[in-house]
């Protein structure tokens, strides 16, 4: 029961040290998600439950390595050193970042217009070959063939 429990508690970890990152971008995003990954840590629990342990020491080793990681880049003099510069600020007076639903409206409607314009292609195609086609037959009715 520890293990499941430690790995659980390593992702929630990485994802909380992780999450200005997240919502520097798109705070209501982010919240978004990192709610949604606050959720899935707790109900990793009791699926995993079962799991063999040499995924827990995965897991938690690979979780761990990452949160240090993390927290060593969050040093600002690690940062300075590495040449790691600091994200930069919304633009002022720059529209606010579309959230997931308009982004998934957008591709959604880019995804029918793309496949509308496919299908305008085709009929161009179809109407080209049988342009072609009448000609042909116009030709060889026109020099007496059949």
């Amino acid at each position: 029961g520890v293990l499941p429990v430690t790995s659980a508690i390593s992702f929630l970890l990485m994802m909380e040290l992780g999450k200005e990152q997240m919502m520097a971008t798109n705070p209501a995003q982010g919240t978004l998600m990192i709610n949604f990954f606050r959720g899935i840590a707790i109900v990793m629990i009791p699926i995993t439950y079962s799991f063999s342990t040499a995924i827990f020491c995965y897991w938690t080793t690979n979780n761990t390595f990452s949160l240090l990681q993390s927290a060593a880049f969050h040093n600002k003099s690690m940062k300075k050193t590495l040449g790691i510069w600091d994200p930069p600020k919304p633009v002022p007076g720059a529209p606010p970042p579309k959230g997931m639903k308009e982004m998934f409206d957008d591709m959604m409607s880019k995804k029918k217009k793309t496949a509308d314009n496919e299908k305008e292609k085709i009929k161009m195609h179809n109407a080209a070959i049988e342009v072609g086609r009448k000609r042909r037959r116009g030709r060889r009715n026109g020099n007496g063939k059949k």
